[in-house]
């Protein structure tokens, strides 16, 4: 997550990302979906923080993601979070 929020921030922004002060956590891998795809990185990162902030358990997968873009599009033309 750290490096993507990296990698993005230089990308669009053109600078470096600050994650001084961080504090580091880590699943094993087995233990969180993962991407079986090169185009869904923004997406497993806004589910994982969704989860994450709402202490719900990350149990969504690849073949969510179509229902995840939808409705991220949906609150986003009606400034609704849902």
């Amino acid at each position: 997550m750290r490096q993507y929020l990296k990698q993005e921030s230089i990308d669009k922004k053109r600078k470096e990302f600050d994650t001084n002060g961080w504090q580091l956590f880590s699943k094993k891998s087995q233990e969180i979906p993962q991407q079986m795809n090169g185009s869904d990185c923004g997406m497993f990162a806004c589910k994982y923080a969704d989860c994450i902030t709402k202490d719900r358990p990350i149990n969504f997968t690849q073949q969510h993601m179509p229902y995840f873009r939808k409705r991220m599009v949906w609150e986003i033309l009606h400034r609704k979070l849902l």
